[in-house]
């Protein structure tokens, strides 16, 4: 089993079982009346959970870097 550290968007560390990530992927700024209502981020989804997954500050690219 391995286990990787990420970081919430709330700054906590998130701990995962690289076995059960189910997906990841990154989502723009939320723009509403011209202010940024959620900072640009990645949720990562988990298969033993169904809640959408977890909002973390790595990039796609350094997940994908931690994982190699």
């Amino acid at each position: 089993m391995k286990i990787i550290k990420l970081t919430s968007v709330g700054k906590s560390p998130i701990y995962i079982n690289v076995e059960h990530i189910g997906h990841f992927y990154e989502i723009a700024d939320k723009i509403e009346y011209g202010r940024v209502t959620e900072a640009k981020h990645t949720r990562v989804g988990v298969t033993t959970h169904n809640n959408g997954g977890f909002k973390v500050i790595e990039s796609v690219d350094k997940i994908i870097k931690i994982l190699s």
